[in-house]
């Protein structure tokens, strides 16, 4: 063997060693190239639910700023009619007080008259 076939057969099995590697790394490349697919398919994914997520939180906050203003609304029809029933039983107080009175003051003028009754027949 010369130095020249000796030298074609380290280039040959150089190649071929350049080759096998050429092979592996087309093989990560192309693993790499699907998950960067895969991890492109995640991210869109990701960023539809986060635009979703930020819509509702949107309409929850619109739909509570409404509900607020009704509740307020409520509130105050509730605060009113509890002031004018206020009004109302102390006035009806007031005049179950006078009917009481009266009731008594009659049924004081009717002793009064069966006992002159009473008086008058003896």
């Amino acid at each position: 063997m010369t130095v020249e076939m000796i030298i074609e057969i380290i280039v040959g099995v150089l190649l071929i060693a350049t080759c096998a590697y050429c092979y592996v790394l087309s093989t990560k490349l192309r693993t790499l190239r699907e998950g960067q697919t895969e991890l492109l398919s995640v991210i869109n994914k990701f960023d539809d639910a986060s635009r979703r997520a930020e819509q509702t939180l949107s309409n929850m906050q619109l739909k509570s700023t409404h509900m607020n203003r009704n509740l307020d609304d409520v509130t105050a029809r509730a605060n009113a009619l509890v002031d004018e029933l206020s009004v109302m039983v102390h006035a009806g107080d007031h005049i179950a007080g006078r009917i009481e009175g009266a009731v008594n003051e009659a049924r004081a003028i009717g002793g009064l008259r069966a006992a002159n009754d009473r008086r008058a027949a003896s």
